[in-house]
């Protein structure tokens, strides 16, 4: 059952990486929605936006890669 793959340690690591790509997934979009309104404003930069953008996809890549590596045995 899927309930019992999930309460070993192999399973919990694979949820808590698959959490670590969807709250950078979430963050992506909370930050892009707050600096974009701030741009609009002009209180905040482009490049600001860019770091942003390029911290929540480090976050997701992160995420994904130490799943898939879970999930395939790869050491």
């Amino acid at each position: 059952m899927i309930v019992d793959k999930l309460l070993t340690r192999r399973g919990w690591r694979v949820v808590a990486h698959s959490t670590l790509a969807a709250a950078g997934i979430g963050l992506l979009y909370l930050l892009t929605r707050m600096v974009l309104d701030n741009i609009q404003y002009g209180t905040l930069g482009w490049w600001i936006l860019g770091v942003a953008i390029t911290l929540s996809l480090w976050l997701v890549a992160l995420g994904s890669i130490l799943a898939k590596a879970e999930l395939t045995d790869w050491r």
